[in-house]
């Protein structure tokens, strides 16, 4: 089995609790409640907490496939753990998998922060991760898994990483698409990382939409990158493809911050 984390910071990994379906739990040693929906079963502070975070990751999955792949997965034979942490502070989160013969084998998450900024940045991102775990069978490249997995987020965390993205290219720190393409570990400077994966992200999809840039990431994993390029997009090679993305860069920072890339959650 080839084991695949996606790792935020100062993350912890989920603990796994089963409950049957649609039923909440108290779990006095643990000093909260688990709630289990069809495809996830949620541990948290308080039952409502718990309900909420279930319903919400199920909307999430549900629009987010449905914005990536066209149709909804099927229900999943194992419910996906999340764990939730209530803290005072902005929103991150982790996400784990195992995978055995290009599916996936299994699956938790965390997520923590205050409940508004989970449900409406954390929560969507981690469950972003499992949409594409599903689609690839296998990891993701750490850029696009990130940097689209953003696009998921709300319009406050989209603009952030906008602005990340500009300080980047102010002080010089962004990556050749050559290279950022073969990243396999996230290197020191990870907001910049995530900024430039954001990027990139944003304006492959808004050159071809979001399935042609799924197919251009599995492409690439297969082909190479300037073969990927040149079949999907029609460019020469990954370097014509980062002279496009700086000087599309160049024009979408001084138009201001992210309004384009659409909030997926409208399309519930």
């Amino acid at each position: 089995m080839d084991a695949h984390r996606e790792n935020h910071p100062a993350r912890r990994r989920s603990r796994r609790a089963w409950a049957p379906l649609g039923l909440v739990l108290v779990l006095p040693f643990l000093g909260g409640a688990s709630y289990r929906s069809t495809n996830f079963v949620v541990e948290a502070r308080s039952p409502d907490v718990a309900r909420q975070v279930a319903e919400h990751a199920e909307l999430c999955r549900s629009t987010i496939a449905r914005a990536w792949l066209g149709h909804e997965l099927p229900d999943w034979k194992t419910p996906c753990p999340i764990r939730v942490k209530l803290t005072s502070g902005e929103a991150g989160g982790l996400t784990s998998f195992g995978f055995n013969r290009g599916r996936v084998s299994d699956q938790s998450m965390t997520v923590e922060g205050r409940l508004d900024r989970i449900l409406a940045s954390a929560l969507p991102h981690e469950v972003t991760h499992t949409i594409f775990a599903a689609y690839f069978g296998g990891p993701m490249p750490r850029w696009a898994d990130e940097g689209a997995s953003l696009l998921s987020e709300d319009l406050v965390e989209r603009r952030r990483h906008d602005q990340i993205a500009v300080d980047l290219f102010a002080r010089r720190g962004e990556l050749p698409l050559a290279r950022l393409f073969v990243v396999e570990n996230y290197p020191r400077d990870l907001m910049g990382f995530y900024g430039q994966g954001y990027s990139i992200s944003r304006f492959l999809i808004e050159m071809g939409g979001r399935p042609r840039f799924l197919e251009f990431v599995r492409d690439g994993m297969k082909d190479g990158w300037d073969t990927s390029t040149r079949v999907h997009y029609q460019l020469a090679n990954v370097r014509e493809l980062d002279r496009a993305w700086r000087a599309w860069h160049r024009i979408a920072s001084q138009e201001g911050p992210a309004t384009q890339a659409e909030d997926i959650m409208a399309f519930q």
